[in-house]
């Protein structure tokens, strides 16, 4: 038994490997896990597994950059100046090509199943699928999450586990299965301080963010089959409602109490996920994980958000 953790950056900056052994077991096993930055896991996770992540891409009008080159902050700074969103995007055929190589650059004898954004919200899915089709289906395999954000965060975590415990017994092409039939049991919802970027973005009219902004209103958006859907609607502060978000998140999707993901944007005051975390604890949860939300899910919600992820 050994635990050592490394970081490393490849030299063209399109991906940071983090990987965390927590046996010499799981560490033989060599099956890695991709994903895009858009699944905003934290660049170190303490699951049994590698997990490969690759930077989506975010242009502040003419100028694009890759996710995590920048502060959080400055995609909300930017839609305040310009009254526009930045411009998120999935990254293309040849990053994904060179990702992949260089992975089995770095490890020749590992396999990997990349995880991707929904393909109902992004070309991630798509792009990599294309890209994977230079190496072998027994080598390689690309799974749509029909998530986004800390729900494609949650199949992951649930990914390193089945991998981590069935990867020197299984097939790629069996591992990939089980992995699959758990995403019909994610669950993830989020709630919004503010309705201005669902408004930029399209997603309500006029009409609905003047009468939602006068009488304090805050929608729950859910992702269900890989899709935006609005949910439940509060009223009053994000801070005064964040218990009753966790409550009926859980009431609601009765999850497994394995483990629960709480998203927050980079302005959440710290003290709000201490209680969140407590509640969690309260609630029977046996793990409670606070992620950041990156820049490309903050160009679309704002600094202010809180969200829940979890596995039923």
């Amino acid at each position: 038994m050994f635990s050592d953790c490394r970081s490393t950056l490849n030299r063209k900056g399109w991906g940071r490997f983090v990987y965390i052994y927590l046996t010499e077991e799981i560490c033989l096993s060599r099956i890695i896990i991709s994903t895009e930055s858009g699944s905003d896991l934290p660049w170190k996770i303490s699951v049994p597994n590698c997990i490969e992540i690759l930077p989506m891409h975010i242009t502040f009008g003419r100028k694009m950059f890759f996710d995590g080159e920048f502060d959080v902050a400055e995609a909300e700074r930017f839609f305040k100046e310009s009254g526009k969103l930045p411009v998120t995007s999935a990254p293309n055929l040849g990053e994904y090509s060179a990702h992949f190589r260089n992975i089995f650059r770095k490890y020749p004898d590992c396999r990997i199943i990349h995880i991707a954004y929904s393909s109902k919200l992004s070309v991630s899915y798509q792009n990599a699928v294309i890209a994977s089709k230079e190496f072998p289906p027994s080598r390689l395999q690309v799974i749509d999450s029909r998530s986004g954000s800390i729900g494609a965060g949650a199949l992951i975590i649930k990914a390193c586990e089945i991998v981590g415990r069935l990867g020197k017994s299984h097939s790629l092409n069996e591992c990939v299965s089980i992995i699959c039939s758990q995403r019909k049991n994610v669950c993830c919802s989020f709630v919004l301080d503010s309705l201005d970027y669902l408004k930029a973005g399209g997603r309500i009219s006029g009409v609905a963010h003047f009468g939602a902004s006068m009488l304090n209103i805050k929608p729950c958006i859910t992702i269900e089959n890989g899709v935006l859907e609005s949910g439940k609607k509060y009223r009053g502060s994000l801070y005064r409602i964040a218990d009753s978000l966790m409550s009926d998140f859980v009431s609601r999707n009765k999850p497994s109490k394995d483990f629960i993901i709480i998203g927050y944007g980079y302005k959440i005051n710290r003290g709000l996920l201490f209680s969140l975390k407590r509640q969690a604890h309260r609630m029977g949860f046996k793990k409670s994980w606070c992620f950041q939300i990156g820049s490309a899910v903050t160009a679309h919600t704002g600094g202010e958000c809180i969200g829940f992820s979890a596995i039923r």
